[in-house]
């Protein structure tokens, strides 16, 4: 609600602070890191290449990279893979003012892969593949708060107690379901398709809470009683679905001597539905002074809720096309693996909308929000360019090592929202991180075992400030918004995971028993 206080405001001056104050209100800043195409692979023999196998080499997980290799295995197998654990550390340096950081360490123990490749014995040229499969869990979790006296608030003679409070949670999961298939057209060239059930879930908040009062029940200035106050400003979002997708794949193979050279694309998923949606969101202001000195800014109070069919998501995943080569040497014992891929721009779009609701508030702030939509929230893709690189080498028949590198670039970065940069964006951090891996595969009568390991990182220096508890003021004319300091482009972002994988594959039967 709008108030004004008995010795009055500037109504130019009241409107032009509503819209500026709703403007930052929909404004982005950085805190998260689930915006990335190749955090995770799926199956160990892959990941321990970083990848690299879209040319050959996937093992259980070509109906994932390149669904023409399925019949590279030349054998039917169950394969199960599992990260046994993963050990997550983010830290965002100055992220709410100098010297006052952000942390989060998450511990996750969670099942990966798991594959059943079957070779249909009256149709050796073609071989199937089932598969269940995480391709992403993230989780961050981020709180601090700060408590100091300050001389803050203009209208009260001495210090006040200021304490704020930022609080962010973002969990993202992407699981996998899915039938493939390849066909051996000659001796050279093999053709492959997927398709895939896709469940994205997403669970998004953050609280910034920020109070300014004085130690005293009344205070007095020149003879005058002041009654207590407190200034207050908060800003909350909290936003929950699960959204199906259908997704298609669909790979070239060509193998001939010490060589081979695989090919896919990926066309954007298709939305099939979503559940377990519910959005809120609460921006309040309360007895903050004017920076002109004439009396007090109105008071302000924006709240929200909706769920299921009152609200619609559709989270877009881009067109993609990925080529990779194997070279192997003359005795087999090793090979190098390369891969490329190309994500191609999603314009931005509104992957939560919510129709306009008048009652969000009165009238005359609804009439000036500049978003009348207060609860839909904007999304974008960046074209994004990863690369990856692996190795292999047997040590003895029975005993091979592996290891890679590979890109994992944020797709958010630089994203333009255009008509849509009023509404809600997600609090993201623009980091890029990069992902080194190795282990070993042992064969036991025919049976293969492998154990290896994953160490992600990434830093970005003289990034903006999240927000900045460290040098407030009652009124930042700058940003436009109450009981914080101007940020500066001071804050660390650096990420660290360690990951422990362990997969088998058992085999079943040899590719002469089905024919060939």
């Amino acid at each position: 609600m709008i108030r004004c206080f008995p010795n009055g405001t500037n109504r130019s001056l009241k409107t032009i602070f509503v819209v500026f104050l709703l403007s930052q209100f929909a404004g982005n800043h950085a805190i998260s890191q689930g915006t990335h195409y190749w955090t995770q692979n799926f199956n160990e023999e892959s990941s321990l290449l970083s990848g690299a196998v879209v040319g050959g080499g996937a093992g259980p997980s070509a109906i994932y990279y390149n669904p023409a290799s399925i019949a590279e295995s030349g054998q039917s197998s169950l394969s199960v893979n599992a990260s046994l654990f993963s050990l997550h550390a983010m830290t965002a340096k100055n992220g709410l003012g100098e010297d006052i950081n952000l942390t989060s360490t998450k511990f996750n123990v969670q099942p990966r892969f798991i594959s059943y490749n079957h070779l249909p014995r009256k149709q050796p040229k073609l071989s199937l593949e089932f598969v269940i499969l995480n391709n992403q869990i993230f989780e961050a979790t981020f709180d601090n708060s700060v408590s100091y006296n300050i001389d803050i608030l203009k209208s009260l003679p001495g210090t006040e107690r200021y304490i704020a409070s930022f609080v962010y949670n973002n969990y993202y999961r992407e699981d996998w379901f899915g039938l493939g298939g390849s066909w051996q057209m000659n001796d050279h060239f093999y053709f492959g398709a997927s398709m895939f059930v896709k469940i994205k879930s997403f669970n998004y908040g953050y609280l910034t809470d920020i109070q300014a009062y004085p130690l005293q029940d009344t205070i007095e200035s020149g003879g005058t009683q002041i009654p207590f106050y407190a200034a207050i400003y908060t800003d909350y979002q909290y936003l929950k679905f699960n959204n199906y997708r259908l997704v298609w794949k669909f790979g070239l193979l060509y193998m001939k001597n010490k060589i081979s050279f695989g090919f896919t694309i990926t066309p954007p998923s298709l939305n099939v539905a979503s559940d377990g949606k519910r959005v809120s969101k609460k921006n309040q202001q309360n007895n903050i002074t004017n920076p002109d000195g004439d009396g007090f800014l109105p008071d302000l109070l924006i709240v929200d809720f909706q769920q299921q069919k009152d609200m619609s998501v559709n989270f877009k995943d881009p067109l993609s096309i990925a080529a990779g080569i194997v070279f192997k040497t003359d005795d087999n014992k090793s090979a190098l693996y390369t891969t490329i891929e190309f994500f191609f721009p999603v314009n931005e779009y509104k992957i939560v909308q919510v129709d306009a609701n008048p009652e969000v508030s009165n009238i005359q702030t609804y009439n000036q929000l500049p978003a009348k939509e207060y609860l839909s929230y904007a999304f974008g893709n960046h074209w994004i360019l990863n690369a990856a690189i692996g190795y292999h080498w047997y040590a003895k028949d029975n005993l091979k090592f592996l290891g890679g590198f590979r890109t994992d670039f944020n797709y958010q970065n630089k994203v333009d929202y255009h008509k849509y940069s009023e509404y809600n964006k997600f609090k993201q951090i623009d980091l890029d991180i990069y992902h080194v891996t190795g282990g070993v595969q042992l064969t036991i009568k025919g049976q293969d075992l492998l154990v290896g390991l994953q160490y992600s990182v990434g830093l970005k220096r003289d990034q903006p400030q999240i927000i900045n508890f460290s040098d407030p003021v009652e009124y930042n004319t700058v940003e436009h918004a109450a009981l914080q300091g101007t940020r500066q482009n001071t804050m660390r972002n650096v990420t660290n995971e360690l990951g422990v994988f362990f997969g088998a594959t058992f085999n079943f039967m040899g590719s002469k028993e089905r024919g060939d």
